[in-house]
């Protein structure tokens, strides 16, 4: 008999949403522990939601027996990616501030959730005690897409028992506004050493390097916190100067900035910038205005 319980996008019931656990680093007691307001934001207009357990076991092959004999859990890692059209900065935020901010930046976990319908029922998932570790964030002449990765204590299997059956959860819906554009922060958002420079796409990279405690007695990992910060941004900008590739050849540190939007009024802003990489083509084919693309280190950014 054929089984009909195929599952589409259409069966995601609610949609990707998180709450903050508080400053876990100053309370590290709190890290991946049941919230108490369990009152959500959604992420967004969330396209693509890939979890990752990873849960590790060692074969028992022994003397006597040319099969395997037992497979012993020894240890379980959680870790899930999304990508998802910003509406705000509030989430990339976690991935781009510096340790220090506090409830809002990298120095507070997160629990998130979402639910979907599996034979017809709808079921929970929960991820707790999420930091991420890595963000790539994209324009390029359309809206601000975000792809970022998160390191979680647990990732639960679905349940058809919501996590928060004994509180009263307040869950978000699917955000109505529109997502954040190109056109969204005016002409020539792009910035280096406080000049404006005509372009077509940008991109920026932020990697977080997670120090992560696993101790013997328990499977799961009991903590992570942020240890390094490293990122990038790259930009194919109309040729208008020299400016580029004098700093790229000198290797000059610039300031520079991306405005993301002005409503909500957002910025990137980027202190010691050095260009990594440069190139400038020029086709007598194309009748398309010369452009040059760079990727420049940033020293340390912020959102403002």
């Amino acid at each position: 008999m054929a089984n009909f319980n195929i599952q589409t996008k259409r069966d995601i019931v609610k949609t990707l949403q998180y709450k903050g656990e508080g400053n876990t680093v100053t309370t590290p007691a709190n890290y991946g522990a049941a919230i108490v307001d369990p009152t959500f934001t959604a992420v967004g207009k969330v396209l693509d939601i890939n979890l990752q357990p990873d849960i590790q076991h060692m074969d028992s092959d022994i003397l006597g027996s040319e099969d395997i004999v037992d497979a012993v859990k020894t240890g379980e890692m959680y870790a899930f990616q999304i990508s998802f059209q910003m509406r705000d900065t509030a989430l990339i935020n976690y991935a781009v501030s510096a340790s220090g901010g506090g409830v809002g930046s990298i120095d507070e976990s997160l629990t998130f959730m979402f639910s979907e319908y599996l034979s017809g029922v709808e079921n929970f998932t929960a991820m707790y005690g999420c930091r991420p570790t890595s963000l790539s964030a994209t324009l390029d002449r359309g809206v601000w897409i975000a792809n970022m990765t998160f390191i979680a204590k647990e990732i639960t299997i679905p349940s058809a028992t919501s996590p928060w059956s004994a509180q009263t959860p307040v869950y978000a819906s699917e955000p109505a506004g529109s997502a954040m554009t190109h056109s969204g922060a005016g002409a020539d958002p792009f910035t280096w050493n406080a000049v404006a420079f005509p372009e077509s796409r940008f991109t920026i990279s932020v990697t977080r390097g997670m120090a992560v405690q696993a101790i013997n007695g328990t499977d799961k990992i009991i903590y992570c916190k942020c240890s390094t910060r490293r990122a990038e941004f790259s930009v194919d900008a109309f040729v208008k100067a020299n400016t580029l590739e004098t700093d790229y050849v000198a290797k000059t540190e610039r300031t520079s900035g991306y405005s993301i939007s002005t409503s909500p009024n957002k910025d990137f802003a980027f202190v010691d910038c050095v260009i990594t990489s440069f190139n400038r083509q020029k086709s007598a084919s194309s009748a398309d205005a010369f452009r040059e693309s760079i990727t420049a280190r940033i020293g340390s950014l912020s959102i403002t």
